[in-house]
């Protein structure tokens, strides 16, 4: 899990813009429940939530992981 944390955490918004943009899919993992709750292409980005797979979820509340932007 340190691994995907440091390689994989979609930091900011230009990462999860990123992901949008080149229709990569995206795990959205609840650090309540320590489990992921969903996997897809983001269908929906405003600045504090993403839609995936019909789901809304706040960026705030859940931690996302796939291909982080270059710097």
């Amino acid at each position: 899990m340190i691994n995907k944390l440091k390689t994989k955490s979609l930091l900011g918004n230009e990462d999860l813009d990123f992901n949008r943009r080149l229709g990569m899919p995206v795990e959205v993992f609840c650090p309540k429940l320590k489990d992921t709750v969903a996997f897809g292409k983001i269908e929906m980005f405003v600045e504090d939530e993403l839609s995936i797979n019909g789901n809304c979820f706040q960026i705030e509340q859940y931690l996302f992981f796939g291909c982080p932007e270059q710097r």
